[in-house]
Order: C-alpha cells, then structure tokens, then sequence
C-alpha cells in the first residue's frame, strides 16, 4: 500500500521541522552550559527559568522557537510594548510558554493563522491572551 503524494511530503515535511528543532533546542543548550555560571543563571533568570526548567522546556518541540510574541500580535496585542509595559506579566508568561507541552500544536495554529481563534482550548496562557486581547482591543478574540 502506497502513501498518497500530499500525505507523504506533510510526513516528510513534518520530519524535517522536527529534525531543525532539535538543532536549534541543542544549539541553545550547548549556548546556556557554554556561558559561566552566573551568566547563564542570569540570562535564565531573564526568562523566569532555573537551569533545571530551561533543561526541562528543552525537552519539548519547539522549545527553541519564541512563540509568544507572535503569540501576542495574533490576538491583537503588540509585544514589544507589553514587555516594556508589563515586564513582570511578560516574564511569567514566557516562562508558561517554555514549558509548555503543546508547543508544537501552538507552532503549527500560528503559522495556519488559527491561533486567536483556538487558543482557548490548549494554550496554559488562555487567561492572559484574553485579557492581552482586552488591553489592546481585541474584542473579537477575548
């Protein structure tokens, strides 16, 4: 039994994202164990992640990918404004989204473009994206 054409490219397509991923997450790791102590505990810190959180989130797909801020711009928002304005909020969110499992579903809504409308159901930021939607006037997605 043979694999139909567009069936078999998404499965090699899929493979290849996963194959990169893995790249870019041991490229970060090898980045944070190549800085000094203090230095990658505070580079971490940044984040809201201890050194056994940011291994723990380098465990997941797409761990490596920042997805929030695109996160953000989806339900209206603007990121780089929300870190200035509320750095603390930015921060803890960040952190959620590292270690969040559903990474790779989260990659795969924002780039089909259906993340503001389904974020509801896996995002553990839910909560926060509402209200970013709120704050920024976003009705239609809060």
């Amino acid at each position: 039994m043979s694999i139909p054409a567009p069936e078999s490219w998404e499965i090699w397509h899929s493979a290849v994202l996963a194959y990169q991923d893995w790249k870019r997450r041991r490229a970060a790791v090898n980045e944070i164990n190549g800085l000094g102590r203090h230095e990658a505990n505070k580079v971490l810190g940044e984040c809201g992640l201890s050194r056994e959180d940011f291994a723990n989130a380098m465990r997941h797909t797409f761990a490596s990918t920042v997805l929030l801020p695109e996160a953000i711009v989806s339900v209206g928002g603007d990121p780089d404004d929300f870190a200035v304005r509320h750095a603390e909020w930015n921060r803890d969110m960040r952190r959620t989204c590292m270690m969040c499992s559903q990474r790779r579903h989260c990659s795969d809504q924002l780039a089909a473009g259906k993340f503001a409308d389904g974020y509801h159901d896996f995002c553990p930021n839910r909560d926060s994206m509402g209200e970013l939607a709120k704050l920024y006037g976003n009705q239609t997605h809060a």
